[in-house]
């Protein structure tokens, strides 16, 4: 464990450098803000005319659509493309001569972005809550704590997941494209698109149960102090079981994917 440590201190370190590096991430990342805006002025427009929707009124639409921008930006962590570009090529047999499971190289090259995530988007996240004023947020410690457990369990999520659609690059060329489908799926499923409250009450308990939520709606949910104690620990729960079972698939490829693995070399 301790040279596990070590190597993941080393190996973000890294990868923090590579991100530091290319500077014009910081404008990409001002572009990820632009969908859950347009999103935004749809639901205000509507709100203007119809007045509040499933318990959100023109500050609540505010709050949950920056919200959304700032944690959909912190949890997404696709790690497909790294595993389908490596296996691919046969770089991976690189990987493969090194003491350290490929996973924790590119986890911690996820983990290193996500530094930078931090260190652009808490800044300007802050700075708009103490700006606009119909942005509130009536945090507590211990909703705080529970939205920083949940942000990590929806990072973990996402990187298990990419993982295990990664290693479908074994027997096929298509897993890209599998996890865009997945992830497109997983967009409106998740509240990045519409918040799950409205949502109608079946496909609302049915969203609930699948691992979308917990990449983007319950941060958010808990953010907003919309749910109470129960429904976070549910919640929480709910993304845990879909990491195991993220894992456990990933395990179960990994080992028979790397009997039929082969890679040419000039």
């Amino acid at each position: 464990m301790a040279d596990l440590t070590r190597a993941y201190r080393a190996l973000i370190k890294a990868s923090w450098s590579i991100a530091f590096t290319y500077r014009v991430q910081v404008v990409l990342y001002m572009l990820s803000f632009v969908f859950p805006l347009i999103m935004l002025a749809i639901w205000l427009t509507v709100e203007e005319q119809t007045g509040p929707i499933g318990g959100f009124d023109r500050a609540g639409f505010i709050s949950y659509y920056i919200a959304a921008a700032v944690v959909f930006r912190f949890t997404n962590a696709f790690g497909v493309w790294q595993w389908d570009r490596e296996i691919r090529t046969g770089d991976l047999s690189i990987r493969l001569l090194k003491p350290l499971d490929p996973f924790h190289h590119f986890s911690s090259q996820i983990l290193g972005w996500k530094l930078f995530d931090l260190m652009i988007i808490l800044p300007l996240f802050i700075a708009i809550t103490l700006l606009v004023p119909a942005v509130t947020y009536p945090l507590t410690p211990a909703l705080l704590l529970a939205f920083t457990v949940s942000v990590v369990v929806g990072i973990a999520l996402n990187m298990l997941l990419g993982t295990a659609f990664g290693m479908l690059s074994f027997w096929t060329t298509q897993s890209r494209h599998f996890a865009s489908l997945w992830h497109g799926i997983g967009q409106l499923l998740s509240g990045f698109i519409v918040p799950l409250a409205l949502f109608p009450p079946d496909l609302r308990r049915f969203a609930d149960l699948l691992p979308f939520r917990s990449m983007v709606s319950l941060p958010i949910e808990i953010l907003m102090g919309r749910i109470g104690r129960g429904e976070i620990a549910g919640g929480l729960l709910v993304g845990i079981i879909w990491m195991l079972v993220a894992l456990l698939i990933y395990r179960v490829l990994w080992r028979h994917g790397l009997r039929r693995y082969e890679a040419v070399g000039a």
